[in-house]
């Protein structure tokens, strides 16, 4: 984990227009804890994640950790990593779109209706949360690329 969370937490702070020395005054750490951070030598606890997320204003950044820390969240989160404001806005609009086009919901409807998921409609299910999980990837990545504001 050390080579991939190198310069995550340095970016962040930088994008966020603070010194090394203001943030981690901060957030109440040393400034040799935050060098550390912000080269690989250490990685921060995730208490410390969670105040750099408050202090830079950083969704990316608790979810590049996240991803960076667990393989569950790797398979669970998106990939946001340079990810821009118009491609992520563009991918969800068009993933949206498709949803809708193909007529999802309503077949989303049908099989839910009655409470169960025959063996008939397992496919067509599986597909359905699929594309869904391809919405909510596109929208948190709307909500944590660069430029957006959380």
């Amino acid at each position: 984990m050390q080579a991939d969370c190198k310069n995550i937490y340095q970016r962040a702070r930088k994008v966020a227009g603070l010194t090394q020395e203001k943030a981690a005054e901060m957030m109440g750490i040393s400034v040799r804890s935050l060098a550390d951070y912000e080269t690989g030598v250490r990685i921060p606890p995730n208490d410390t994640v969670e105040l750099m997320v408050m202090v830079y204003n950083s969704q990316l950044l608790a979810t590049q950790h996240l991803r960076n820390s667990a393989q569950f969240a790797r398979d669970l989160l998106p990939d946001m990593e340079g990810m821009r404001l118009p491609e992520s806005v563009l991918t969800l609009v068009d993933a949206i779109y498709d949803f809708a086009d193909d007529k999802l919901d309503r077949e989303l409807i049908d099989i839910a209706r009655d409470g169960v998921i025959e063996a008939g409609e397992r496919a067509q299910f599986d597909r359905i949360v699929h594309k869904l999980k391809e919405i909510i990837a596109a929208a948190m990545a709307v909500s944590c690329t660069e430029g957006s504001t959380s």
